[in-house]
């Protein structure tokens, strides 16, 4: 026989009270004081009767992805499922962690093909400024020769007549 009060609120009136903060508050990490705050619950109830169920809805099941560097934080859908069978409002918070995953990664996805495209981009526009960086140095080579060569031409008598150069002294 136990002692003491007899308890206020089932095992059962918790866990449907503990879905219905969930489902007003997806995505939140939950404590006992937020749960007295919200409820008028005892904090103590919520520690000593629900710590195990609130600890798990804390920690989003995770299960590796094959084949990959890093394993992918992808909820067990057979776990969850067998959680959640009679609540459909359990599961579809449940799997909200993991929607809300699928859509970052493809925002990443969809910015690191934009980024690719940019840098490829990129890439053909350098290549195309080093071919005129070459261009332009090819001619300023060939322009410094002929300024030479008219340069010694212009100091020679015999080319100053050729060429039709004066010599410019001051």
């Amino acid at each position: 026989m136990k002692k003491g009060a007899p308890p206020k609120y089932t095992d059962k009136q918790l866990k449907d009270i503990l879905l219905k903060y969930i489902s007003k508050n997806p995505g939140k990490k939950i404590n006992p004081s937020i749960l007295e705050r919200e409820t008028g619950i005892n904090r103590f109830i919520w520690t000593r009767r629900m710590s195990e169920q609130i600890a798990k809805l804390n920690e989003p099941v995770q299960q590796g992805v094959a084949g990959t560097d890093g394993a992918l934080p992808l909820p067990n859908v057979v776990e969850l499922v067998e959680t959640y069978w009679n609540n459909k409002t359990g599961l579809i918070n449940a799997l909200a962690h993991y929607n809300e995953m699928l859509n970052a990664l493809h925002q990443k996805a969809k910015k690191y093909d934009t980024i690719l495209q940019e840098n490829q981009d990129l890439v053909a526009k350098l290549s195309l400024k080093e071919e005129q960086i070459k261009t332009l140095k090819n001619e300023i080579k060939l322009l410094k020769k002929q300024y030479l060569e008219v340069a010694v031409k212009s100091t020679y008598k015999t080319f100053q007549e050729e060429e039709g150069l004066e010599k410019s002294y001051p």
